[in-house]
């Protein structure tokens, strides 16, 4: 789904119809070729209803876009568990980006704006923008980890940076451009890529 968990309203699922329908749409058809008509006819709603929830193209693209690095975001998320091994902390952490990763939906909206951000890269770079600022991802659980004294960390960016790329490497990549499926590997490939990663920041005792 685009949006929380929450109370479902009439208005939520026509919003919701919304939103899957400007991603078919962006799909199909790119930025520049979707028409906000065609939206409105994909949801089988009426293009006031469109423009009710969403004022313009620019932002419907806007929340495909704020839907998917706050998905990537909130995947990673999680407090760091003083009373729990780290190497298991982060092995729940990557497999849930793993799984986020094959999520159908996610994959279509990276493919979208992969195509965009081509096309007009200042669309993606300020959604992330917007993103990075919010107080989520794996940074904070990494930086609870170095506080508690349990990793040794400079540059919290470069580190986090590593881990993710360790997973969308098989988990993400391959199913964007659709040349491989790692998924039955996943249990070794997450298990190698947390290890990699401790041997560089984990604390030596």
């Amino acid at each position: 789904m685009s949006q929380s968990l929450g109370k479902v309203t009439r208005s939520s699922i026509k919003r919701e119809a919304v939103f899957h329908a400007a991603l078919l749409e962006f799909k199909d058809k790119g930025f520049a070729g979707a028409s906000m008509d065609a939206i409105a006819e994909r949801a089988q709603v009426s293009k006031r209803t469109v423009y009710n929830h969403f004022a313009s193209k620019d932002e419907l693209f806007d929340a495909v876009t704020n839907s998917f690095w706050s998905k990537t975001r909130q995947a990673a998320t999680r407090p760091f568990n003083p009373a729990e091994r780290i190497e298991a902390q982060l092995t729940a952490i990557a497999n849930q980006i793993w799984q986020l990763y094959h999520s159908e939906e996610v994959t279509e909206q990276a493919r979208i704006l992969l195509t965009e951000l081509i096309r007009q890269p200042a669309f993606t770079q300020q959604a992330m923008q917007r993103v990075n600022k919010e107080d989520c991802g794996l940074q904070p659980f990494l930086r609870q980890a170095v506080a508690a004294g349990v990793l040794q960390i400079e540059d919290f960016l470069v580190a986090e940076t590593q881990l993710l790329g360790l997973i969308k490497s098989f988990a993400f990549w391959p199913r964007v451009f659709q040349f491989h499926d790692f998924n039955q590997q996943q249990q070794l490939i997450v298990g190698q890529a947390v290890q990699m990663f401790l041997f560089l920041y984990q604390t030596k005792d």
